[in-house]
């Protein structure tokens, strides 16, 4: 059976690994947006900003994205 909660380790090109962090940082701040409960809206809007550093860290990243 598959986790869907597992850490995707696919190998990927950087720019595909770029695109996959900016992804996955809207992915959180969404949750963060839907959720009612303070603790997981903070929990999604720290990943969302640590998704969106380690992207700014690909040689890839166009500032203002």
């Amino acid at each position: 059976m598959i986790n869907p909660h597992a850490p995707d380790v696919t190998p990927r090109s950087g720019p595909e690994e770029r695109q996959y962090l900016l992804r996955r940082a809207e992915d959180h701040r969404q949750l963060a947006e839907k959720t009612d409960d303070v603790g997981s809206q903070a929990i999604h809007l720290r990943l969302h900003r640590l998704y969106r550093e380690r992207a700014a860290l690909s040689p890839y990243y166009l500032p203002g994205e």
